[in-house]
């Protein structure tokens, strides 16, 4: 673990041609599937450059592997709203959904939706939206086709102005749109997630009630209902985000906005484990418009935080250390991040793929009399090592009527301690597939409620570390993989670690499988006497799947 002395980090910008986005929103995703996070935006831009803001523009930029290139532009268009990745209809290819306002009809506010046909955006839909607000992704009601919500303000012609949080349920085929599924707000944010480790997502919520007065509530899920069960210090005009700060296994909550007197409030709500949140305020300016984003900035494993927005009309961009030892946060050095402020973006990710978090930064530049708001990409310049973290192998699948439960064991990280590892689950009805559900999850178990028509799935899990890396995938399991189901004292193989061959001894194999850590499947042929020859196999760690009298067990090989 590195000293919390050692916090500094270096970043150079890297030159995009990305548009320069006002009032914008962002989100980040690999929507080819090529390894690659790529970028989505909504925002405004000023097309005659007369320095007055006058067209809404949405734009999604693909990464190639180190720039990023204009891949598509959006039919609809928003901006003071919110966008999102989401592959609603699980083909694998990640579509976008979009909130706000725009110059061409200033009325009536929009929420779209974006099918990815593979070369291209298309709108699929065209509907009520809102402003001052935000979306998210999750898979509410577990059977493994994303939902979102739309939190914000929206007008009814004849109505007036309310705010409401929506959720929109995937059914499939559509959405089924459940109105006010908890009391929404303005100018605030929602995140939907499991805060008791009970596999239920809850919900936490800040912002501005419909009469101006700030608010912020936690709703635990019970049995598939919301149910109100905390109030916490009012917050508006600000952002949530969630992360295991201590590496308890909890997810704590990082809030940042203005309190009922329009002061700055920053804190975060550490999580007993129950889903119950105690405020630690933190020290920090009076910060207006801001942004947080998380991630681990000092190679040390845990999860630190990077803010933005303006004080006393002065941009400020600031990244804050977790120390687990004194359970602190403390202000981290930066170098060669320009300083702009909010409204705007502000997003951690590996825009590179060298395993260490780069920063996305849109906003004003306040140190320009013209206040011009730029978009800017800045990459990571530390050369410390983070090794990607391994892969579980304890996969584990019991089905109980339509119930599919997982769970899984075995993944580790060089710096991300075990228990702040999240989780990349995919479900298909074939060897590879992700039909069914693709999504991350922040507990080593989940389960599935699907069609009664399934019966069997494939899957496997990557782990992720907080430093946003993702393990190579899990050995692929299926209904019958239960790991140790076998009894060690009847099933033994051996040599192990081997050179050449390995026996099995403890009942007769009637099928067996072998695959590489990376989930490749091998050629292996068990021989009379229960023998395999691995002579042919590169050095390195294996996965041994067998039969035994119809019941499957997995065994770790390693051949050196």
């Amino acid at each position: 673990m590195l000293p919390i002395a050692f916090t500094a980090q270096t970043f150079t910008e890297v030159p995009t041609g990305m548009s320069n986005f006002y009032y914008s929103a962002a989100d980040i995703a690999d929507m080819d599937n090529d390894g690659t996070q790529d970028i989505v935006f909504n925002g405004a831009i000023d097309s005659d450059g007369d320095g007055n803001v006058d067209q809404t523009f949405n734009e999604v930029y693909k990464n190639n592997g180190g720039t990023m290139s204009l891949y598509a532009g959006l039919s609809g268009v928003t901006h003071m709203g919110d966008i999102k990745f989401i592959d609603y209809n699980n083909d694998g290819l990640m579509d976008i959904i979009s909130t706000g306002l725009s110059y061409m009809d200033i009325v009536n506010y929009k929420h779209y939706r974006f099918k990815n046909t593979g070369s291209d955006f298309v709108k699929e839909g065209e509907l009520p939206g809102k402003v001052y607000g935000s979306m998210e992704v999750f898979d509410f009601n577990h059977d493994g086709k994303p939902d979102y919500a739309i939190n914000g303000t929206q007008y009814i012609h004849g109505g007036g102005f309310r705010n409401t949080l929506d959720l929109y349920q995937n059914t499939g085929s559509g959405f089924t749109m459940t109105e006010n599924w908890v009391n929404g707000t303005q100018n605030g944010s929602f995140k939907v997630v499991d805060l008791n480790n009970d596999q239920l997502l809850d919900l936490v919520i800040i912002g501005s009630d419909l009469d101006q007065f700030p608010v912020s509530k936690v709703y635990m899920n019970q049995g598939g209902t919301l149910v109100h069960t905390q109030d916490l210090d009012p917050v508006s005009v600000g952002k949530i985000d969630f992360a295991d700060f201590n590496a308890d296994g909890f997810q704590d909550i990082i809030v940042m906005g203005k309190d009922e007197n329009d002061n700055g409030y920053f804190a975060v709500l550490m999580n007993d484990g129950t889903g119950h949140l105690t405020a630690q305020q933190l020290t920090m300016p009076d910060i207006s418009d801001s942004s947080v984003s998380l991630g681990d900035l000092n190679n040390d494993g845990y999860y630190d935080f990077i803010v933005s927005g303006n004080v006393n009309y002065n941009a400020f961009v600031k990244a804050y250390i977790y120390n687990p030892s004194t359970h602190q946060f403390t202000e981290g050095t930066t170098t060669g991040l320009y300083q702009l402020g909010g409204p705007g973006v502000l997003q951690l990710f590996d825009f590179d793929n060298d395993n260490h978090l780069d920063v996305l930064l849109t906003g004003f530049d306040w140190a320009n009399n013209d206040l011009p708001s730029l978009t800017k990409l800045f990459k990571n310049n530390s050369t410390d090592i983070n090794l990607k973290p391994t892969a579980p192998t304890n996969l584990n699948l019991t089905k109980t009527g339509n119930r599919f439960n997982f769970a899984w064991s075995g993944a580790s990280d060089d710096k991300t301690p075990v228990n702040a590892l999240r989780y990349e689950i995919k479900v298909g009805t074939t060897q590879g597939g992700q039909d069914i559900a693709k999504y991350v999850v922040t507990t080593p178990s989940w389960f599935l409620d699907l069609d009664p028509a399934i019966q069997n799935v494939f899957w496997s899990v990557r782990s992720i570390d907080a430093s946003k890396v993702y393990s190579d995938p899990s050995a692929e399991g299926t209904l019958g993989t239960m790991e140790n189901n076998i009894s060690t004292n009847q099933l033994t193989i051996y040599p192990n670690p081997t050179s050449d061959q390995v026996f099995i001894r403890g009942g007769k194999v009637s099928e067996a499988e072998m695959y590489s850590m990376d989930g490749k499947k091998l050629n292996i042929i068990v021989k009379a006497d229960q023998s395999i020859d691995v002579s042919h196999l590169p050095k390195g760690v294996y996965v041994l799947k067998l039969k035994i009298k119809n019941e499957i067990t997995t065994r770790k090989l390693t051949i050196k």
